[in-house]
């Protein structure tokens, strides 16, 4: 009982740091994009516009939550929890030390691809709960762009766990002990971030959900 304690304690103090790290790469998405565009981008609230990551939070809680009249309420709510536990949920087998319970899965890279799988239902279950073709048709293609990565990103990851010869994420990060993996497989990572971007629909592989096609989920 004491090290599951110790456990979720530990997953807490890896997945708390990577929602504040995810808040604040969006916002050096954002100074980069408009760099390269020419304007400044976020400056206005906070130092150099530090504190606009809290700020988009904090309005995000406060905004007022808007149903559409001939949706499922009660799907089209829980929809977006869906996606966001299951996106977390891999978190929770990431070894944060050698005799972590929790991470101690031999077959752990089987449980990060059906996880990550299961990702998809929740912009499908979304789309399909607000009752309008619109917003079903812009889940489906939202759903076929993170299906066609997700085959390219578990072929990459497949790849580097043939190599290694375990299933183990633990075993994983013994082997690197020596050289770590971005040296010796660098064009495999790099594919892995390609890839992730692309199944994130992060810049410049949004266009499922681009401000300039916003018609295409009313």
């Amino acid at each position: 009982m004491f090290n599951l304690i110790i456990d979720i304690f530990s997953w807490l103090f890896v997945v708390v740091p990577i929602l504040i790290a995810v808040a604040y790469f969006t916002l050096i998405e954002r100074k980069i994009l408009g760099t390269i565009q020419r304007r400044r981008g976020p400056n206005v609230i906070g130092f150099l516009g530090l504190l606009q990551p809290l700020s988009d939070g904090f309005k995000l809680l406060v905004k007022e939550v808007l149903l559409p009249s001939s949706s499922n309420k009660l799907l089209f709510i829980i929809a977006p929890f869906i996606t966001f536990v299951l996106s977390l949920m891999n978190w929770a087998i990431i070894p944060i030390n050698q005799y972590s319970p929790i991470s101690q899965m031999p077959l752990g890279i089987l449980f990060v691809f059906a996880v990550s799988s299961l990702g998809v239902y929740g912009i499908l279950l979304s789309g399909w709960a607000s009752n309008s073709k619109y917003a079903f048709l812009g889940a489906l293609r939202s759903a076929a762009q993170m299906l066609s990565y997700e085959v390219s990103i578990g072929f990459t990851i497949i790849t580097l766990f043939m190599c290694v010869g375990s299933l183990d994420f633990i075993s994983i990060v013994l082997i690197q002990e020596k050289v770590w993996f971005i040296v010796t497989f660098f064009s495999f990572i790099f594919n892995f971030f390609y890839f992730g971007f692309s199944w994130n629909k992060s810049t410049s592989f949004w266009f499922t959900r681009s401000w300039s096609r916003a018609s295409f989920w009313i």
